[in-house]
């Protein structure tokens, strides 16, 4: 008798607790599967300014995005569902590359499960603006 009890009631909880995920998406914030990324972005050495467009991919496939707030990005991205043809979140051994504002962020990173620091770097700006000062030169 006393174990068909806890039986019951820990199928209740069970049920209970699936009930109170809901999404997969809620599951995962819960449990911690997801992948999510967070740090500070700088360009060429100072802080990003607020609302640049922070996007995760693998590949071209576009993961997650978000905006800076105060030289700062926080990115969900959830793990993928095996059970659906298309991709909607990360794979075990995923690169994950990030860009701000269409320029490439350096590191790269392997995806993982759970929060971790991802402190972001651009320099291709310096790049581009020397890019650009040759083509005025051409002009003079």
């Amino acid at each position: 008798m006393r174990m068909t009890v806890f039986k019951h009631w820990g199928m209740v909880a069970i049920l209970l607790f699936m009930a109170l995920l809901g999404t997969t998406a809620a599951a995962q914030e819960i449990l911690g599967t997801a992948c999510e990324p967070y740090g500070s972005v700088s360009i060429e050495g100072q802080p990003a300014v607020n609302n640049l467009v922070v996007i995760a991919y693998v590949g071209e496939i576009e993961l997650a995005r978000t905006h800076t707030v105060n030289g700062q990005y926080s990115l969900y991205i959830a793990k993928d569902d095996d059970s659906t043809p298309q991709r909607e979140g990360f794979r075990a051994g995923d690169i994950i590359t990030i860009r701000v504002s269409g320029n490439p962020a350096l590191p790269s990173f392997e995806a993982f499960s759970g929060r971790q620091r991802r402190d972001l770097e651009i320099t291709t700006l310096a790049i581009r603006s020397e890019t650009w000062g040759r083509i005025k030169a051409l002009f003079k």
